[in-house]
């Protein structure tokens, strides 16, 4: 039976303008730059049972503390959980360390102290340099960085440098899918679509899968606000998504055990709303 359908849309609110909570930028609390705030940054841990985030919000809200921004990492099955603040304390007359020392007080809690690294009216992330998804290390990347290495390949290899980011991709793509096939049990469109979602968690881009047809094996999909090419936008007369191109072939080849051809139609470093892929098998 032929699957060929319009799947869900995930979009970036802040490069394509579309509306709702879900759709809105993800800020990573890993610094914050307040001038003329009193910043800092606690790391509590505290049993993983409801109710131990009220506990601890209204203790800080006691003082006068602004919540900034967190992160909870609690799993399930797991008997503590971790969570990490940025507090506004400039309202309050208490200190971090003695906040910290009613925060120990609550029989919730069984940990906590002051993580935070100030440089002048920056404070930065104190905790660990590991940052983990799905179990896996992961690393961050300022997109216009990204687009400065991409860019230099590009002018200094040309269709050598793109060969080498097809490739890089392709590898990568493969063992993506891999590990989506043994560990989750995923196969053909469930398992792109699953690997184009992670992606969007990731921040790469949000992603329309247009066309998805088993039978003829011929698949269309839709990137907006494609990390690989944001920085180029409007600026190049071709495609530049070689990384990203090469990785879908990578994960197909792996979903179908065949080698496939993908092509770039439409791009936005070469002024287009979006890029757009038509992957097909080889011949």
């Amino acid at each position: 039976m032929v699957n060929a359908y319009i799947s869900r849309t995930f979009f970036f609110q802040g490069e394509n303008g579309v509306g709702g909570l879900s759709n809105r930028p993800r800020i990573i609390p890993c610094a914050i730059y307040a001038p003329g705030k009193r910043i800092t940054q606690l790391v509590i841990e505290g049993k993983n049972v409801p109710g131990v985030l009220a506990k601890i919000a209204s203790k800080i809200a006691e003082h006068k503390i602004n919540i900034l921004s967190g992160m909870i990492t609690a799993e399930p099955g797991k008997d503590t959980g971790i969570l990490t603040l940025f507090l506004d304390l400039t309202d309050s007359k208490l200190k971090p360390e003695e906040l910290v020392k009613e925060l120990k007080a609550l029989d919730a809690v069984l940990d906590a102290e002051v993580i935070v690294k100030k440089f002048g009216d920056i404070a930065v992330d104190g905790t660990t340099h590991t940052t983990l998804f799905l179990g896996k290390r992961v690393v961050m990347l300022d997109v216009d960085d990204v687009g400065a290495m991409f860019g230099w390949l590009d002018e200094t290899f040309g269709s050598g440098g793109h060969a080498i980011l097809f490739d890089m991709g392709e590898a990568a793509g493969r063992e993506s899918a891999k590990k989506l096939r043994e560990s989750y049990g995923l196969k053909g469109c469930n398992l792109i679509e699953t690997f184009l979602a992670l992606h969007v968690a990731a921040g790469w881009f949000g992603y329309e899968v247009v066309e998805c047809n088993e039978e003829e094996l011929r698949f269309v999909i839709r990137l907006h606000g494609n990390f690989e090419c944001a920085p180029f936008v409007g600026k190049r007369d071709r495609p530049m998504s070689h990384l990203i191109r090469g990785g879908l072939a990578g994960v197909f080849k792996e979903a179908y055990g065949r080698e496939f051809r993908v092509r770039e139609v439409r791009c936005i470093a070469k002024g287009d709303e979006y890029c757009e892929f038509v992957i097909e098998p080889m011949e």
